[in-house]
């Protein structure tokens, strides 16, 4: 009878020892469950990244640079190092710290979300990038230290990046078109990832602009239509137009509105049909006059318009209102000019009206 004997080879042994090591009872399990306040399960996730520590000596130095120097609670750290664990490995005289010494020097003050942020991104840029970058921006934006934290705050990924050789195309782009340099600050501001995307790209998309919306460069509007092209599908701008052209809109009305206030496309295709059948089939309203007094399609339908609609109807069913107020002029007004003025005055005369309208808009305390 035979017996056939494996020798296993070393690289199986290995395998072996290492499988059967007692990898939940190292040292750090503890550590980050203790120190950081993670759960047995994501200690032991994390610990990959880790198992090469001898001692905390390491992460003690990150947690207290992260909480004492750049001032992050409990949570923050917890985050960070639940984003990217090997920053417990990372040395902060050498690799961190200079970073965020960096910041302070340049006048930069990041509120703490936003310096979370910047933790998390650390390793992907070094010192001397975060300098020129900084430098850069804030040549770009008139030595304003507040908008280049803004930027910052809004594109960590572009951190590692060369601003200057990436923008350069994409600024020449803007002022061919016509974009003056406040309008180039604002695009930065609201949205620097699309400026560095592919120079033909950014053309293309502001050229789509005005023939699109009817919004042309010198108009106060073209950065909102601009973000309504960047930020929707020719697809999702279809099926909106093809709502409005559902209840009797012409293109020419459709354009009227979006040049006066391209943002009315921001509502879901559910919220505008919603809102058009309330003006159109519950009020009368026509597709003329929609478009242009486009804002009564963007504020709140429930919080709003039908609550400020349903006192107005209540005033004149009481013959309580002197003069006939236009609902549009109306749902402009303030929260507390609303109630200062059509509410409160006359709780006497209409028991419950400001209880009923505090209600419909979540507004529950009492104004006097």
């Amino acid at each position: 009878m035979w017996i056939l004997r494996l020798k296993p080879s070393s690289k199986h042994l290995q395998y072996l020892n290492y499988s059967t090591q007692p990898i939940h009872n190292h040292f750090m399990v503890d550590y980050l469950v203790n120190s950081v306040g993670f759960s047995k399960d994501q200690a032991l996730s994390a610990l990959p990244d880790l198992t090469h520590l001898k001692s905390t000596q390491n992460p003690d130095s990150v947690l207290h640079f992260l909480k004492h120097q750049c001032c992050l609670d409990n949570t923050q750290v917890r985050n960070i190092v639940s984003y990217r664990p090997k920053i417990l490995t990372t040395s902060v005289h050498k690799t961190l710290a200079p970073k965020f010494t960096l910041l302070q020097q340049l006048g930069l003050r990041l509120p703490a979300p936003g310096l979370e942020k910047l933790v998390k991104q650390s390793n992907n840029f070094s010192s001397n990038r975060l300098g020129a970058n900084v430098s850069f921006l804030r040549e770009l934006l008139g030595g304003c230290d507040d908008k280049v934290s803004k930027v910052i705050q809004r594109s960590w990924w572009m951190l590692s990046s060369n601003y200057a050789h990436k923008l350069s195309s994409s600024l020449l782009v803007l002022k061919k078109n016509g974009l003056s340099d406040d309008k180039i600050q604002s695009i930065l501001l609201k949205n620097p990832a699309c400026l560095l995307q592919n120079p033909q790209w950014l053309e293309a998309t502001i050229t789509k602009v005005e023939p699109v919306l009817g919004v042309p460069p010198e108009s106060p509007r073209f950065l909102d239509g601009l973000e309504i092209i960047i930020s929707l599908s020719k697809s999702t701008l279809d099926m909106k137009f093809g709502i409005f052209r559902s209840f009797g809109w012409s293109d020419s009305e459709i354009l009227t509105m979006t040049k006066a206030l391209p943002f009315c496309l921001r509502s879901s295709e559910a919220r505008i049909q919603l809102s058009l059948n309330f003006f159109m089939n519950e009020l009368g309203y026509t597709p003329a006059y929609l478009a242009t007094h486009p804002k009564l399609l963007v504020y709140s339908l429930e919080k709003r318009v039908m609550p400020r609609t349903q006192v107005l109807n209540v005033l004149r069913e009481n013959k309580l209102l002197k003069k006939n107020f236009s609902l549009c002029s109306i749902a402009a007004l303030s929260e507390e000019k609303f109630l200062k003025d059509f509410v409160l005055p006359y709780r006497e005369f209409v028991p419950h009206l400001f209880e009923a309208y505090t209600k419909a808009t979540g507004h529950q305390e009492e104004r006097d």
